[in-house]
């Protein structure tokens, strides 16, 4: 596991290249050493919050959540359209069925798919451009 400030400076780049990559499509961007805060209108006019879990990155991916605007985990019936495959069944929550996501690599169908293979690939950008996209973003 990472040193909590250099995991911190880290996120903080991730961050900085997702900003300018993705621009407009995200109302705001942060991190802490901890995790990675997106907020982002939907075309229907509903503003959302996604919350990446990063307290083992960059050895295990991010874990997605959707949140509200105190942080506490919404249902799947409270997630942007489009994002929220079905509920994971060994974690128990919902989850988005993305490569990059602890949530994708812990599934059963796709343990084969190693997060070892794609850390160096799927960046935080990559990551939100992805999920975005999934909700017409």
């Amino acid at each position: 596991m990472l040193h909590p400030d250099i995991r911190r400076e880290m996120l903080e780049d991730e961050v900085a290249v997702a900003e300018e990559r993705l621009g407009g499509r995200i109302a705001a961007l942060s991190s802490t050493a901890d995790d990675v805060s997106c907020r982002f209108v939907s075309p229907n006019g509903r503003t959302y919050h996604l919350r990446f879990d990063a307290r083992w990155y960059d050895a295990e991916p991010l874990r997605l959540s959707v949140v509200d605007e105190q942080g506490k985990a919404l249902p799947a019936s409270e997630w942007p359209p489009g994002l929220c495959h079905s509920q994971h069944p060994v974690l128990g929550v919902p989850f988005a069925c993305v490569r990059g996501t602890y949530e994708y690599h812990a599934h059963p169908s796709h343990l084969p798919d190693r997060w070892d293979r794609y850390r160096s690939r799927i960046r935080l950008a990559d990551l939100l451009d992805h999920l975005l996209r999934k909700c017409g973003r």
